[in-house]
């Protein structure tokens, strides 16, 4: 099942966006649907609003009175937090009980505005922000009868649009023709959505394409990294001793393939095969791997690993598993290091890429033809540098 988070801010245009999620076949869970469900009258959830709030926000059936509940929570921060207290917990329990009971090939999504404020963002495969201009989105709310004063106090009250950009994997910007906005979302759709949906379903993670490209530095490669880092510790926990952005994509201002190279950090493998179907469920897929031995440490046995990758064809990532003060473990945030102090080992490195790059067009053997140049070149110069320096690796 892939689970996708669909916020924006209050008038940014996330209905329009999840109508035609729904259409093209998501099953879509509205967080203010539910808001309000777990409110009705009769309910636990009405019955703790009044014991907080009082018997002043039912309107004369007995039913929540919206707008005055409103009035009192959206000029009251402490009062919306104790709000929140009371509704988030039972929306999000009505959420999973319905998501529960889909199809487990079903694409979900959530429609759920507060993603950014209530933390959630880790625990869904993908995350879609809807963006529009403020003052576009005060006149859609104008258009809904909401005083711009109300509006406002309701704008300010939510995140921001950057900290929803900081949390998500996806931006649509919803500030012109609706039928372009709907074209954005269908090849969302097709080109990411449901091939990450296949891959989850067929449990494999999206590989690196096998026609070499080599890209400079994107600046969502930090974003991305955050991303699915965050996604591993919700699922490990305090058994990822270290979750470490690595390889070229964590070099500023460097030629690098398009693909996120992670390390974590375990006191034992043994430990990621204990989590082998949380990360499946999470999206990723690996098996045991290994690394190129260098010459101190010859042993196959010392460079054993997990190599893990992600479900998403958006954010192509390599996630390697080492254990602790393994001589893998620690080449790989020496080599990082190295290269982020050292502009003559850029240099060198970024040469030999280019070289290598123009004789071989095809990934895997480019891969393979630059293990050399890691034994005979980086290896020994890399750790020249770190007694020269005093680096030593970092533990926690």
């Amino acid at each position: 099942m892939l689970r996708v988070a669909l916020t924006g801010g209050i008038g940014a245009g996330k209905s329009t966006v999840a109508a035609k999620l729904s259409e093209l076949g998501a099953r879509v869970v509205d967080a203010d649907a539910l808001s309000r469900e777990v409110v009705a009258p009769d309910t636990e959830g009405l019955a703790a609003v009044v014991s907080r709030f009082g018997p002043g926000v039912l309107d004369d059936e007995g039913a929540l009175d919206r707008a005055e509940l409103a009035a009192i929570v959206f000029s009251n921060p402490s009062a919306r937090a104790e709000l929140e207290a009371i509704v988030h917990p039972r929306v999000r329990a009505r959420a999973r009980e319905l998501t529960d009971a889909m199809p487990d090939d079903a694409i979900v999504v959530q429609d759920i505005p507060l993603l950014a404020e209530t933390g959630q963002a880790p625990g869904f495969h993908l995350n879609i922000d809807v963006e529009a201009p403020r003052e576009l989105r005060l006149e859609r709310l104008a258009a809904r009868g909401l005083p711009r004063a109300d509006a406002e106090r309701r704008i300010d009250a939510q995140a921001s649009d950057a900290e929803r950009r900081e949390v998500c994997d996806v931006v649509l910007h919803n500030d012109g023709d609706l039928h372009d906005l709907e074209h954005r979302v269908k090849l969302l759709w097709d080109e990411r959505i449901t091939p990450f949906a296949e891959n989850l379903r067929l449990g494999r993670y999206e590989p690196r394409p096998d026609k070499l490209q080599l890209v400079h530095t994107d600046p969502e490669w930090a974003h991305r990294f955050e991303h699915l880092a965050a996604r591993i510790r919700r699922v490990m926990g305090p058994s990822a001793v270290r979750i470490d952005h690595v390889g070229s994509t964590a070099v500023p201002d460097f030629l690098a393939k398009d693909v996120i190279d992670i390390q974590v950090t375990v006191v034992a493998l043994y430990l990621v095969d204990s989590f082998q179907d949380a990360l499946g469920d999470a999206g990723f897929f690996g098996k045991v791997g290994q690394d190129t031995p260098k010459p101190e440490y010859p042993s196959v046995e010392q460079w054993e690993k997990r190599f893990y990758g992600y479900a998403d064809p958006g954010n192509i990532a390599h996630i390697h598993f080492r254990p602790i003060e393994s001589p893998g473990q620690r080449f790989a945030l020496l080599f990082r290091d190295w290269l982020r102090a050292d502009p003559q080992a850029r240099a060198d490195y970024a040469h030999a890429k280019g070289a290598l790059a123009a004789k071989f067009d095809s990934t895997p053997d480019y891969t393979e033809a630059k293990e050399s140049w890691f034994s005979t070149e980086a290896w020994p110069r890399a750790n020249a540098w770190a007694a020269e320096t005093g680096w030593h690796a970092p533990v926690c």
